[in-house]
């Protein structure tokens, strides 16, 4: 991914708060020659202090499965939020732009065993339900549709060997322009755009 300097994310604690935050990503693989993609929640675990991996699973009758086993270096993408940027919003710029944040994490893939996909399933049912009114837990699915289901799916694991970042936040705008942007983003009631702001005036609040 091209990235400017000015735009790239070195501190590793901001970069997994992101991909915890924006967990439905995209995996990326080759599949006979061509490039293939699935969208999927895919989660940030550190498997031993200070090691990471990704975890997530996939459909059985996904063709993409038959890429698991070949050792290829597999890419996932986490990306949003994002934003228009209209140059009216600049005092003499007259080029638009788009902000975003975006995150490529390169690796390896292992397949899970069932038990590593369970434990993997109850993480991510734990953490979403957390939010409901009534949650459900694994031990809520009986044993045979559970079992029934883990045969349709696949686990995997992810090492983490490449990271490229890009938080296009307008660094390189003056503060007047910044202020600009930052203000029209907010005025816009659109979430991405106001979540853009603010990681914004994060931003220029560091280095002022």
């Amino acid at each position: 991914m091209y990235a400017p300097n000015y735009h790239q994310e070195k501190d590793w604690n901001t970069i997994a708060d992101f991909i915890r935050r924006h967990s439905f990503a995209l995996l990326i693989s080759v599949e006979n020659g061509l490039p293939t993609g699935t969208h999927l929640p895919v989660e940030l675990e550190e498997k031993s202090p200070g090691e990471y991996v990704l975890r997530g699973h996939i459909a059985n009758a996904n063709t993409q499965t038959s890429t698991f086993a070949g050792g290829q270096t597999f890419l996932v993408v986490f990306t949003d939020p994002h934003a228009y940027i209209s140059s009216s919003w600049y005092e003499k710029d007259k080029i638009p732009t788009w902000n975003y944040i975006a995150v490529h994490v390169y690796g390896k893939l292992r397949i899970q065993s069932d038990e590593e996909l369970i434990a993997s399933l109850t993480a991510l049912m734990n953490k979403y339900e957390a939010a409901s009114a009534h949650p459900v837990s694994i031990s809520d699915i009986s044993e045979k549709e559970l079992r029934n289901n883990l045969k349709a799916i696949t686990g995997f694991e992810i090492s983490i060997d490449r990271v490229d970042t890009r938080f296009k936040l307008s660094q390189n705008k003056n503060d007047r322009d910044h202020a600009s942007v930052v203000s029209h983003l907010k005025e816009s009631g659109d979430t991405q755009a106001i979540e853009i702001a603010a990681e914004m005036e994060k931003r220029r609040n560091k280095t002022n």
